[in-house]
């Protein structure tokens, strides 16, 4: 009777910690669908400061959303990890994540590009308001 006792609460923790992984990855699954489509349809070409702003802020918030969805397939794989065979989850996880490591590495590359654009485009805002004002002390 101890046996079967042991053998129920295996059971039961598993099913617990299956359905924790299964929330976090029906959590995480459509939003890396959705980040891999917005990663492959790339950035729009800003024509002005303001847009070269707001393009900043939409990678920043992208980035931040990534790094965020990481945590929850982390979570995903801590409750995997806890059940008595996990394989099948264990692969999973790791097809999750090589998926993830490339939108993270297009993200990273974003920010980093739109970091120099919001500086370079300032430098040059300044650069023209310097110039305009120059010419009309001249005039």
């Amino acid at each position: 009777q101890t046996n079967t006792k042991i053998e129920c609460d295996k059971y039961s923790n598993d099913v617990k910690f299956w359905a924790e992984y299964r929330t976090g990855i029906k959590e995480f699954s459509p939003w890396l669908a959705g980040a891999e489509k917005a990663t492959g349809e790339g950035l729009s070409k800003p024509a002005d400061l303001a847009e070269v702003k707001a393009l900043n802020d939409k990678v920043l918030g992208f980035d931040k959303n990534c790094v965020n969805y990481l945590k929850v397939l982390t979570s995903a794989q801590g409750a995997a990890q806890k059940m008595t065979t996990h394989a099948e989850a264990d692969s999973e996880v790791a097809a999750l994540k090589a998926r993830f490591d490339v939108v993270k590495g297009v993200s990273d590359t974003w920010v980093k590009k739109c970091e120099i654009l919001v500086k370079e485009w300032v430098l040059l805002d300044n650069t023209v308001t310097e110039l305009n004002s120059w010419v009309a002390k001249d005039k």
